[in-house]
């Protein structure tokens, strides 16, 4: 699965997105899929879907490699063709060029992050009929803590692929350099405080500190949990307001970001030497980190970390919360092919396609039974042992919420960084992005 940590967007492309999206999506809302004047006819008994997705090498082995074949094998009467596009920054810029050149996919790959941008310009099917009349498949076969980041306005719009909560990853083996008591499942906020506390060393005597007990990325996809945890929320309901500059979300930020700020328990971003959270944790310089399932790929894979590690719940503040990373598919309203494309998005998300997910070792497959046997038997060698506690999170996750202006949304998100960053005291960065964003809301522009 290929994620940004939304706030790392490229930011000129907000511009292209707000001029192409009027024409792109309406000629998609209105049989763009239709109109591709340079693709060659179906053979006769055979129907060709167009799917739009990213070009990661990770995602043509699975796609191109295992999942397309597959599906192909089993109904000779589709063809799927693959088109995509290599990385964040321009997947969007190329799926809007697409639509607003008569060259719409029949289908197409989201995640958590521009999912509601989609979904707001109301050029995606609905499914929830399908599932009704699905002999096969039903939404009781997904976890709704996943599905539920896929309703717009009450409308099922897509099915989740894949997904993972976030969770806590810790060096076992520095636990017990440092005489420090692994944490269990009931451990609080203060808890894990004062384990960083412990864990946080200058191991040779010149003052600077040489492990940190932990690492706070300022992703979208990682605070949010601990605005949740101290009882805050980032919007309204209906999305329409930002609550960010309320107390209890200013609190949660606060702790949060002064795990580096204030009690220096993580590093702040000139003290990282470059590494990312996951080089700091393969380095044994940090011993605690947020991550996903997602991480197996790279801890798991041929670089095997070369020390004990475990898996640990979320802490619990007011109450216990964490965050969704997701990835599923969308048909466009304007496909000439609706049975045929519900019928790929089905096998993608279902068993079959779960069952090739498990294979691929992608993170958990959002088909429920199949995530279930995943963490009761991994698939993936090596798995810590608590494995489970991904699954177990699912009680306490949310998707952190999007408004569909997510191109101008990433922008505000990277300006809250002032807040990690020491530039910008918590309280005022949080001010002025809840400021800013109800701005942005209010334009009801995207």
């Amino acid at each position: 699965m290929l994620y940004s940590y939304f706030g790392d967007e490229a930011v000129p492309r907000r511009r292209f997105l707000r001029t192409m999206a009027a024409a792109g999506l309406a000629a998609a809302a209105a049989g763009a899929a239709g109109c591709a004047p340079t693709r060659p006819p179906d053979p006769p008994g055979v129907v060709t879907l167009e799917f739009y997705t990213y070009a990661s090498p990770e995602f043509l082995a699975l796609y191109e490699g295992k999942l397309i074949p597959a599906f192909e094998k089993k109904h000779p009467n589709i063809r799927v063709r693959m088109n995509s596009s290599l990385g964040d920054a321009g997947y969007d810029a190329k799926l809007l060029t697409l639509l607003a050149g008569g060259l719409a996919p029949d289908l197409f790959h989201v995640t958590q992050q521009n999912f509601p941008f989609y979904a707001a310009k109301e050029v995606l099917l609905p499914l929830d009929d399908f599932l009704k009349r699905d002999a096969d498949l039903s939404e009781d076969a997904f976890f709704p803590q996943v599905t539920e980041g896929m309703r717009y306005k009450g409308q099922l719009l897509g099915l989740p692929s894949d997904f993972s909560t976030i969770v806590m990853l810790y060096n076992r083996d520095l636990f017990d350099r440092f005489g420090v008591r692994p944490p269990d499942d009931s451990w609080s906020r203060e808890e894990f405080l004062e384990t960083c506390r412990a864990l946080t060393r200058d191991t040779d005597g010149d003052k600077r500190t040489d492990v940190w007990g932990t690492v706070n990325p300022g992703a979208y996809n990682r605070w949010p949990a601990w605005v949740w945890m101290n009882g805050g929320e980032l919007f309204t309901p209906d999305l329409s307001q930002s609550r960010m500059d309320e107390p209890a979300a200013i609190e949660g930020m606060e702790f949060y970001a002064g795990l580096s700020r204030t009690h220096r328990v993580a590093p702040l971003a000139g003290q990282t030497m470059g590494q990312g959270f996951q080089e700091l944790f393969t380095s044994q310089t940090a011993a605690i980190i947020p991550d996903s399932r997602f991480a197996y790929a790279r801890f798991l894979g041929k670089r095997r970390l070369k020390f004990r590690w475990d898996l640990a719940h979320m802490p619990a503040g007011r109450e216990r919360a964490t965050t969704f990373i997701w990835g599923g598919n969308c048909i466009l309203k304007g496909t000439r092919h609706p049975e045929e494309a519900w019928t790929f998005l089905k096998f993608l998300s279902g068993p079959e396609g779960a069952a090739i997910n498990r294979e691929a070792g992608n993170a958990l497959p959002a088909y429920r039974p199949a995530a279930e046997e995943e963490v009761r038997r991994p698939s993936i060698a090596g798995a810590p042992a608590g494995d489970r506690r991904f699954l177990e999170a699912v009680a306490y996750g949310r998707t952190a919420p999007t408004p569909p202006q997510f191109a101008e949304y990433s922008q505000l998100l990277s300006d809250l960084q002032d807040a990690f960053l020491e530039l910008t005291p918590v309280d005022e960065a949080c001010r002025r992005f809840a400021r800013e964003t109800n701005r942005l809301l209010a334009s009801e522009v995207f």
